[in-house]
C-alpha cells in the first residue's frame, strides 16, 4: 500500500502528460523541487484544475511511485493582487525560472522556499514599478545567499576608492581584471543598503540611480553561476 505525503508547495511548472494528465513541478518547504502526476486533470469535471495554477500556494498531498500522483490540493494563497498586474507578473516569471534551473530534485531548501514566498507576496502588494525593480535586485542578491553563491564584497578601504565587479571573481573587488567592470558609488552605495534591508523597507532605500546598471550586473553574474541563458530576461526588459 503506497503511503502519502503531505507537503506545502509553490506550483512552478505544468506539462501534458498523455490526454488529460499533467506532470506538475512544485517547489516545496519540506522536500524541495518535486513532480507529481496529477490524472484527469484537464477534465472539465476535475477538482484540481483550478487547484494547481502557475505560482499557487498550497497544501499538497501525493502517494508514492515512480511517479509520484497528487491525492489532493487546497490553495493556501492565490496571490491574485499579483496576477491583475503585469510589472508584478513578470518579476514572478523571472523568479520562477531561476527557482526551476537553479534546484536539484528534492533538494530541501527551506531558507529558497520562504524567500520566493516572501516575494511573491511583496509582489502581490501592489507596490510601484520603482519599487518593483528594486524589490527584484533584493530577490536576486537573496537567491544567490540561499543557494550558497553569495555576492562576495571586498571591503573597501577608503570612499574615493575604485570599485570594481567581477562575475568570475564572484562579486565587488577593489582590483581590476580583464573580466572586471568599473562601477559607479551609486551602483555600490545601493548594494550595500540592499544587504541589510528586508521587503517590507525597500521605500527608504536612497541609492535608485545606480538601479539599472546593478540589476545587469546580478543578471550577468547569475547567468554565469547557470553556464546559460535566463529567457525571461528578455521578457522583463520590454
Amino acid at each position: 500500500m503506497s503511503r502519502e505525503t503531505k507537503c506545502q508547495a509553490i506550483v512552478l511548472k505544468k506539462q501534458l502528460f498523455g490526454e488529460g494528465d499533467e506532470i506538475i513541478t512544485f517547489f516545496s518547504r519540506e522536500l524541495g523541487k518535486i513532480r507529481c502526476l496529477a490524472k484527469s486533470v484537464k477534465s472539465s469535471k476535475s477538482k484540481l484544475q483550478q487547484r494547481l495554477q502557475g505560482l499557487f500556494l498550497i497544501n499538497l498531498s501525493f502517494s508514492h511511485g515512480k511517479l509520484p500522483k497528487i491525492i489532493s490540493a487546497e490553495p493556501v494563497k492565490v496571490f491574485s493582487g499579483m496576477r491583475e498586474n503585469l510589472e508584478s507578473l513578470k518579476r514572478a516569471f523571472y523568479a520562477q525560472e531561476l527557482i526551476l534551473k537553479f534546484t536539484a530534485d528534492e533538494q530541501k531548501n527551506e531558507p529558497l522556499f520562504l524567500l520566493l514566498e516572501s516575494f511573491l507576496e511583496f509582489l502581490d502588494s501592489g507596490a510601484a514599478n520603482k519599487i518593483l525593480d528594486i524589490g527584484l535586485l533584493k530577490f536576486k542578491l537573496e537567491i544567490l545567499q540561499a543557494l550558497g553563491l553569495g555576492v562576495h564584497n571586498e571591503a573597501m578601504a577608503e570612499s574615493h576608492q575604485e570599485i570594481f565587479f567581477s562575475p568570475v571573481r564572484g562579486g565587488f573587488n577593489k582590483l581590476a581584471s580583464a573580466d572586471s567592470l568599473k562601477v559607479s558609488t551609486d551602483v555600490y552605495g545601493l548594494f550595500l543598503e540592499l544587504k541589510n534591508a528586508g521587503l517590507n523597507q525597500l521605500q527608504k532605500i536612497q541609492h535608485q540611480a545606480g538601479e539599472k546598471d546593478l540589476q545587469n550586473l546580478l543578471s550577468q553574474f547569475i547567468e554565469y553561476q547557470l553556464e546559460r541563458k535566463v529567457r525571461s530576461e528578455k521578457f522583463l526588459r520590454q
